[in-house]
């Protein structure tokens, strides 16, 4: 009996030290993964085709909070993505320059909205996309980035994945997980990967007043920006 409770202690021993070895294996090549896009070089944005949607516009306001509108947070933070990544040799191409929109008047004019969108992103015939917004939920203790993706490309799982890493520290302590949705019409109509950017939660006082900083959103588009110039680093031939 001593025997046996000597060989089940060590196989219990064995079988925890295994799963610490597979949980520190994967915490180091997150760590690993960040410390890569965070130093990542912009130039690997030269050239590149990108389509940027800013979420909402004109009638259609989108969320709000805290006296944040999102249409305009999008734009903002858009606006800055696009700076960056054209500074750096890339090819934009923006579903909307000002606050307009695309309704139709009467039945589907939000879901007209979005093919319209979708229609001017394909005829760009960009390599990827994204789409900005910003996040709103009942009750005020949600916060934190994530970042949406359709399973119908890999490189739409590969970059949402890369992009939730990059925006790790928005806010500080962010844990949220990219996240696979097959119900937003925007990933799952453009023929191209692409993903979709809850910068944050409106319905969040502290967060609210974080997105509507411009410093704030020039850090998150440096990061957007960052997380692209990663994504076609590790695709380059693609």
């Amino acid at each position: 009996m001593r025997i046996v409770s000597i060989q089940r202690k060590n196989w219990q021993w064995l079988a925890v030290f295994s799963v610490a070895v597979v949980v520190l294996n994967y915490l180091a090549i997150r760590f690993l993964a960040a410390d890569d896009i965070e130093n990542v070089n912009l130039e690997n944005l030269q050239g590149r085709r990108i389509a940027i949607d800013p979420g909402h516009g004109g009638i259609d306001s989108g969320a709000s909070g805290h006296g944040v509108i999102e249409k305009e947070v999008n734009m903002a933070i858009a606006g800055k993505v696009t700076k960056i990544l054209q500074d750096h040799g890339a090819v934009i191409f923006l579903s909307r320059e000002g606050d307009n929109d695309y309704y139709t008047r009467g039945k589907g004019g939000k879901r007209n909205d979005l093919l319209t969108r979708i229609d001017k992103i394909e005829q760009a015939q960009p390599e990827v996309f994204v789409s900005i917004h910003c996040n709103a939920i009942k009750g005020p203790d949600l916060s934190g980035a994530q970042v949406f993706y359709s399973p119908k490309f890999e490189q739409s799982k590969q970059l949402a994945e890369v992009m939730q890493r990059a925006l790790k520290d928005f806010p500080p302590g962010n844990r949220r997980q990219a996240k696979q949705d097959l119900h937003i019409l925007m990933l799952n109509g453009i023929k191209v990967p692409g993903v979709l950017v809850e910068t944050g939660y409106l319905t969040n006082k502290k967060e609210a007043s974080r997105l509507a900083d411009p410093a704030y959103q020039e850090e998150l588009a440096g990061h957007i920006a960052k997380a692209l110039a990663y994504h076609f680093s590790k695709n380059a031939g693609q």
